[in-house]
């Protein structure tokens, strides 16, 4: 008999809700701006989810949030994009608003489990996922098991440096992955619209500045990929999140950076694949721990 959970991604700039079953199929989506206030972000999930769910009968809710978590897994203890959040009872908080048993994860590590249980991680002995978006999340599977040694994560992996000239990040550093291939510098530099789907948009309509754009944050993040290599060695890394839609405007830019600087052997070990699953992978990976109890 098919099992269902609520899946919730808060980001930093949109939060995400969706009926999620054990095979990794996805029903009823909501999406709606995170926002800054606690109490207003805990009625809007509380709405979506009870749309989406309707009357199905539901295991719990899996909430994955971009930043570090504690080691009780039960609220956010470090993201400079969601201060508003940080040590806040964000899981007890959430069970009430659902009426239901939840669970906290990290967002790349949520991101991470989803692709490796239903897309592009399958089959993967050592799993490295970057997904772009509002920052760069980045999480790994080893042997089946996420890696968790900071922040019940692989660590703020999304800040390795990419360029020691390049602009300030939010972190206090300065040409960070995440601030090269973020949405707001992609979106500040390319002129182009004021989101990232915009400036994807006029890319594809011939904005040469947008493709430019869009190539360098691939060209980035691609650098980032070859650094992360050389470190936790995996055999498949998969991008992930809103840049990663641009598809063909940053993949092939990623691809190349990644091969141009890592070692030799990773180039020719590691396959570099687009994520399988899209922006739904994180509300499924959100729900996978529900199905496992």
């Amino acid at each position: 008999m098919t099992q269902l959970a609520l899946g919730v991604d808060i980001g930093g700039t949109n939060t995400k809700v969706a009926l999620v079953s054990d095979s990794g199929d996805v029903a009823g989506i909501e999406t709606f701006p995170t926002g800054l206030d606690r109490a207003v972000l805990l009625a809007n999930v509380r709405d979506a989810a009870s749309r989406c769910r309707g009357s199905a009968s539901i295991r719990g809710a899996g909430v994955a949030v971009a930043g570090f978590i504690n080691d009780k897994r039960d609220r956010l203890s470090y993201n400079p994009n969601l201060e508003w959040l940080v040590g806040f009872p964000l899981r007890d908080a959430m069970a009430n608003a659902l009426g239901a048993p939840v669970t906290l994860e990290v967002d790349s590590n949520a991101s991470t489990l989803g692709e490796y249980r239903f897309g592009a991680g399958r089959g993967s002995q050592r799993f490295l996922c970057l997904a772009a978006g509002t920052g760069l999340g980045v999480g790994m599977i080893i042997g089946g098991a996420l890696i968790r040694f900071m922040g019940e994560c692989i660590g703020d992996a999304g800040h390795v440096v990419v360029d020691a000239n390049g602009p300030e990040c939010p972190c206090g550093g300065h040409g960070c992955a995440e601030v090269m291939v973020s949405e707001r510098t992609i979106v500040q530099k390319a002129q182009s619209g004021a989101t990232l789907r915009d400036v994807m948009e006029s890319a594809r309509q011939g904005n040469a500045r947008a493709v430019a754009e869009l190539s360098a944050a691939g060209s980035a993040l691609g650098i980032a990929m070859a650094s992360l290599s050389q470190i936790f060695f995996p055999d498949r890394i998969a991008l992930a999140g809103g840049l990663a839609e641009a598809e063909d405007l940053v993949l092939p830019a990623a691809e190349a950076a990644f091969r141009r600087t890592v070692n030799a052997e990773a180039r020719a070990l590691v396959g570099v694949v687009k994520a399988a699953l899209g922006w739904r992978a994180t509300v499924v990976g959100a729900a996978v721990p529900l199905f496992e109890h």
